[in-house]
């Protein structure tokens, strides 16, 4: 069950963000939200049975502040290569970012110049740039083009998807 995740509108109906379907639950038992999908997932005690929301809607308007961008992040970055090394690439838990150029070498820490790497990759090219390593970059990095992230993970049912196609872009979710 933890791996199942509710989609949060806010009051206008627009997407929040992604939270473990137990807590959305626990904001609608308690008033402060609406659940508007279900599929036939359930929690079950000894003595009563909750369906779980795919989608739930907050009763309160939260006012986010607008951005046109994605903050840099280790975790953005590694939402923009599709935890993949961009070296070998390699799909795994274990991967780190990279300066392709080094920061020794005045190298940022910036969206041109970080990717995913494992850590075999990492080691290999150590303080050096990719050409000076002989290693070729799998794509160029950039600045991501993304506004909304899921961080879904990859169990996520088809009847989840579904429910949630209804109030996302499909840019978002591939059915």
């Amino acid at each position: 069950m933890e791996h199942l995740r509710t989609l949060v509108l806010n009051s206008t109906f627009e997407p929040l963000q992604f939270t473990s379907s137990k807590r959305a639950l626990i904001l609608s038992m308690l008033g402060k939200a609406e659940p508007l999908e279900f599929d036939g997932f359930y929690i079950r005690t000894p003595t009563k049975s909750f369906r779980l929301p795919t989608v739930i809607k907050l009763n309160r308007f939260i006012k986010r502040p607008f951005r046109s961008y994605v903050s840099f992040s280790k975790k953005n970055v590694l939402r923009r290569d599709n935890h993949t090394c961009q070296y070998c690439g390699h799909r795994g838990p274990e991967l780190t970012i990279d300066h392709v150029i080094p920061r020794s070498q005045n190298g940022g820490s910036t969206w041109d110049n970080v990717v995913t790497a494992c850590r075999k990759c990492n080691l290999k090219k150590g303080n050096r740039t990719k050409e000076e390593s002989g290693m070729k970059l799998v794509s160029r990095p950039g600045r991501p083009k993304f506004l909304f992230h899921s961080s879904l993970p990859d169990q996520t049912p088809a009847s989840h998807l579904k429910s949630w196609a209804k109030y996302m872009p499909r840019v978002y979710i591939k059915l």
